[in-house]
């Protein structure tokens, strides 16, 4: 069994927010929901295999999945989560009013509702504390544990563009990138039950499916990267973990800067 960081996946490629430089490139108005009968199946894949240390269930925007109670619920008993594990679901937090069983279940399951602040921006922070103030109520009435993540203060540009006419960096330094990667270098991606080194390689795919030839071929090398596949040896998936930098992080900047974000509930215009 090896010892991950941290795990990550999508339930859902669809979100409800459109956030200029969205680094899972879900700001495209993808409709798109991982079905519970799929995500078990990629449990299954690796839950004898590794153990996170970490569990991310996100998207996109989980709340839009439609099963999302039952996946908290399935998702602990699959992975036989243990207290030492650390086990969480990332939302943006204004659709909250959908899911009325949702703090039962991360009661029951002892799953944090990490909270994801997107923007300082007048418009959007009147929908956001409102829908925080009914969160703080949640803890105040069931005892779950709630994280609020300051995403807004460190938003950073990892490609060029938007839309079909985005553009990786072309620093060409790929231990730069890596040294100063803006995923935190450990955020790997569980998608269609393989193993992916971070968001934006894992879900790339999404805007080649969508946009096709329109993509430019500078994103061909990284769209030829070999994901780990669950039959890999033992030796194999813990080289693959602990792999540091390679060719593919030279998609990323060797210098990322913070910028501020726009109100994220309005489509980017680049």
């Amino acid at each position: 069994m090896v010892e991950v960081s941290h795990l990550e996946w999508h339930i859902t490629h669809s979100c409800n927010f459109m956030c200029q430089g969205c680094g899972h490139f879900t700001n495209d108005g993808y409709n798109e929901h991982i079905s519970i009968d799929d995500l078990k199946k990629w449990y299954s894949l690796w839950k004898n295999k590794i153990k996170p240390k970490e569990l991310s269930i996100l998207g996109g925007e989980p709340l839009l999945h439609k099963d999302l109670i039952d996946i908290i619920y399935m998702t602990k008993e699959e992975w036989n989560i243990q207290e030492d594990q650390y086990y969480e679901i990332v939302t943006n937090g204004v659709l909250i009013d959908r899911h009325p069983e949702l703090p039962k279940a991360l009661y029951d399951t002892n799953c944090v509702m990490t909270v994801s602040m997107h923007s300082y921006d007048k418009e959007y922070l009147k929908v956001f504390l409102k829908s925080l103030s009914k969160i703080n109520e949640w803890v105040e009435l069931y005892g779950i544990n709630v994280v609020l993540n300051d995403s807004a203060n460190h938003w950073i540009k990892t490609y060029h563009g938007s839309g079909k006419n985005i553009l990786p960096f072309e620093d060409n330094d790929p231990q730069m990138s890596w040294d100063r990667c803006p995923s935190g270098q450990q955020n790997f991606q569980l998608y269609n039950g393989k193993m992916y080194k971070c968001s934006p390689l894992a879900y790339l795919q999404l805007k080649k499916r969508k946009y096709g030839d329109q993509l430019s071929p500078k994103w061909d090398p990284y769209l030829k990267y070999k994901p780990l596949s669950p039959d890999s040896t033992e030796e194999e998936i813990y080289e693959f973990f602990n792999r540091g930098s390679e060719s593919v992080c030279s998609m990323c900047p060797k210098n990322p800067q913070k910028f501020i974000k726009s109100n994220p509930m309005k489509k980017f215009i680049d």
